[in-house]
């Protein structure tokens, strides 16, 4: 799994070890940051995160978080504030252990959209979307997911001046294999979120 972080990091401003997750924030000279996070990420963690970091107004640019077992991911998002918030007052271990709430995200309109079948991971269904950049991105796309059953095992997450481009690797509850019902279900859904279908 590749990392945005770069190979000289300037010193974390956080870095904390507890609630079995480690984790850290490192600033990078262009002005944005590194949230590194690792260990026991329980279900819905990154849809919480997402959710966390939007109503905080930060952004996330990049980034790739991979499921090591049921439990165990390692996860590395190169982020920015959008309104001056400071990196040093974000923890994200609440949103990540389940104790925030998640806030309303703005109405998702996609551009263009991949969905197919992958032996990745022993069965999962591959999903590529493309749409207008802006906070929450991230988690009305992981809504949608959710809302059939599906979680991300993997995922990569770019942005290419102002068009997100996001890909995941989902499974079904417990890790299982999806369906072919799952991945019509999903296009149908994605269909009508396409610009000028919506």
């Amino acid at each position: 799994m590749t990392s945005p972080t770069p190979k000289t990091r300037p010193e974390s401003l956080y870095k904390s070890g507890s609630a079995g997750v480690d984790w850290e924030i490192a600033p990078l000279p262009s002005g944005t940051a590194v949230l590194n996070l690792s260990g026991d990420l329980k279900p819905g963690w990154l849809g919480r995160l997402s959710s966390n970091l939007s109503g905080n107004t930060i952004n996330i640019l990049k980034g790739t978080a991979l499921k090591h077992s049921p439990l165990y991911w390692d996860a590395s998002f190169e982020i920015e504030t959008i309104s001056g918030f400071a990196f040093e007052e974000f923890n994200p271990l609440p949103a990540v252990t389940g104790t925030t709430e998640q806030v309303a995200g703005t109405p998702l309109v996609l551009t263009d959209y991949q969905i197919e079948y992958s032996t990745r991971h022993g069965g999962s269904i591959y999903a590529e979307i493309s749409g207008a950049d802006c906070i929450g991105f991230l988690y009305g796309v992981l809504k949608i997911f959710s809302f059939y059953s599906l979680f991300p095992t993997e995922l990569e997450i770019s942005t290419k001046g102002k068009t997100a481009l996001d890909r995941f690797w989902l499974k079904g509850i417990g890790a299982s294999a999806p369906e072919k019902d799952d991945i019509s279900a999903l296009n149908r859904r994605l269909f009508t979120m396409l610009s000028g279908k919506a």
